[in-house]
């Protein structure tokens, strides 16, 4: 059976390490440290689900979300974010953008697991 593709889109190495040792050994995970870099795997990379930061510089995930939204082929990939920013209209705002889900970091391994199983 083949393993279901997580892109990882983070600018934090420590966030990124430690998602990709969470899922590695699970599923086929992708990582981008950057927005622009995660727009330029999704060029060429159709995920299953796609773990995304909002505050990277130049690319920001509001802007990822924005390219996932404008493409058709890419509209229905599930997108969960995982940022530091706290404030409701923060979450709100990546929701109206097309995010399914956002969490907050720091990353909790069991809300991570739950997260990835709830939309793979």
């Amino acid at each position: 059976m083949e393993r279901a593709n997580i892109l990882i889109i983070d600018d934090d190495p420590v966030c990124t390490g430690v998602l990709l040792a969470m899922l590695g050994d699970d599923y086929q995970v992708t990582t981008a440290n950057s927005g622009s870099g995660g727009i330029e795997l999704l060029s060429t990379l159709t995920p299953d689900l796609v773990l995304l930061d909002i505050t990277m510089p130049e690319v920001n995930g509001y802007q990822v979300l924005k390219f996932l939204q404008a493409d058709p082929s890419r509209v229905n990939i599930p997108v969960v974010v995982i940022s530091t920013l706290v404030e409701v209209s923060d979450r709100d705002f990546a929701l109206k953008l097309g995010a399914d889900d956002y969490i907050n970091k720091p990353i909790m391994p069991n809300v991570i697991q739950k997260m990835v199983e709830k939309y793979l």
